[in-house]
């Protein structure tokens, strides 16, 4: 049977938080089939936003907006297997669109959902259909991407964010992806291919001249050359790992994760199970790895205090986080761990962690904290957030505020203090 402290640690990067009850139903299991259960999305049957969010509500847009926002925060909360979420968070930043650039929110939904519905699939079938969604079409610009003036910005983003990193091609090679894409437009939200404006004359992409077509690019990249095929599954199996374990994989472990993920076709639910069940994602290293982004942070909290993200006003939050979904920063997305660590972002963090502690509060909740000692109340607070260890930095920390609140005669905010102050320790932020 698997050790429940790596079942904790696949549950808190697969699934947001480790949940009790599943930590004691997987450690039951071994590690693999623990993994194989995590991955189970056919259990999530075929999630969609809301009919209200996927069409375009001009005279309400910033309440659509905050809708969809709290829509995807309890999608991740609640869903049957939350990795199916977990991944379309990781192509927002990947593939990435903004809502401050596209305008309208059904545009970034119906993205969403591609994400949702095929980010575990394919990563040749996705890279496909992400390249004609309208939301990327109207952020790169290839809405309006014509023959005799071609746009360069999704040929160059294709290749230097999407697939294959910088040194990867040259400007010839972008100049010729942006004819090939021409006529490849938008109108209204709607993908169309304009055959008068698309660029017919012959263009030569990494050395081979012919009449190039837009997903003809991609096939090339992803498909048909194969050392820039090596290249874009050593960068996206790079980036999954790190987004799922730790920052700067070893050269034989890249090696590895890459040739799973030739060998597989570039399917990607296949390397995640190979990830997964790696003795490198259950190392200190991983352990402690990561900093939860501020949407991971938000859905532990609504986890914790059984609300939903409405309730929390989370979508009034993001940008003080520093995360504001379906608005990412820029094209290259969010960054990670110390990205998170400023005084701005933390200081978001800690308003909503104030916030929850009143939640937490109303109603005489944690009333009981004043009849244990103080060490007790420490620890029956950090079990209530599943912070199971928690360093001794931190728990020392946490007793002497404690116990100086309640040195305070007719103290009435020593348990305010020590709920927030446990939501703002090192252990809750790091996934």
């Amino acid at each position: 049977m698997a050790d429940p402290v790596d079942i904790a640690h696949l549950l808190r990067r697969t699934e947001f938080v480790a949940k009790p009850g599943r930590v004691a139903d997987l450690s039951t299991m071994t590690i693999t089939q623990a993994v194989d259960d995590v991955l189970n999305v056919s259990l999530n049957a075929s999630p969609a936003p809301p009919a209200a969010l996927l069409v375009d509500d001009e005279q309400h847009r910033r309440d659509q907006l905050s809708t969809a926002y709290h829509w995807w925060i309890d999608a991740m909360v609640s869903r049957a297997r939350p990795i199916q979420e977990k991944m379309t968070l990781f192509w927002h930043g990947h593939f990435t669109s903004g809502i401050d650039d596209v305008g309208r929110v059904d545009l970034m939904m119906r993205q969403n959902q591609l994400y949702r519905s095929e980010g575990m699939g394919n990563l040749l079938s996705l890279t496909h259909k992400m390249a004609i969604e309208p939301a990327m079409l109207v952020y790169l610009s290839g809405a309006n991407n014509v023959k005799g003036a071609p746009n360069e910005n999704f040929a160059r983003e294709l290749m230097e964010l999407f697939t294959l990193g910088v040194g990867n091609y040259s400007e010839d090679d972008v100049a010729a992806s942006a004819r090939a894409w021409t006529g490849h437009n938008s109108i209204d939200g709607t993908y169309v291919f304009i055959p008068t404006r698309h660029d017919t004359k012959n263009k030569t992409f990494f050395g081979t001249t012919k009449n190039w077509d837009g997903p003809d690019i991609i096939d090339e990249i992803l498909r048909d050359n194969a050392a820039k095929r090596q290249v874009a599954a050593r960068n996206i199996a790079r980036k999954l790992w790190e987004f799922f374990a730790y920052p700067g994989p070893d050269t034989a472990l890249l090696d590895a994760l890459t040739a799973t993920f030739i060998a597989g076709n570039l399917e990607i639910a296949p390397l995640l199970r190979d990830m997964f069940n790696r003795a490198e994602f259950y190392s200190a290293a991983a352990k402690q790895g990561l900093v939860r982004t501020p949407a991971e942070y938000s859905v532990a909290l609504c986890l914790h205090t059984a609300s939903p993200a409405k309730d929390l006003a989370l979508s009034a939050r993001g940008e003080a986080m520093g995360q504001e979904l379906l608005n990412p920063p820029n094209v290259a997305g969010w960054k990670a761990n110390s990205y998170w660590l400023n005084t701005s972002s933390l200081s978001g963090r800690a308003v909503l962690a104030r916030d929850v502690t009143t939640k937490l509060r109303k109603n005489g909740g944690f009333d009981d904290l004043a009849a244990m000692t103080v060490v007790a109340a420490v620890d029956a607070v950090a079990s209530y957030f599943g912070l199971s260890a928690l360093s001794t930095v931190s728990r020392d920390g946490l007793v002497a505020g404690y116990q100086a609140d309640r040195n305070i005669p007719k103290n009435l905010t020593a348990a305010n203090n020590l709920l927030t102050a446990m939501m703002l320790t090192p252990e809750f932020h790091t996934g």
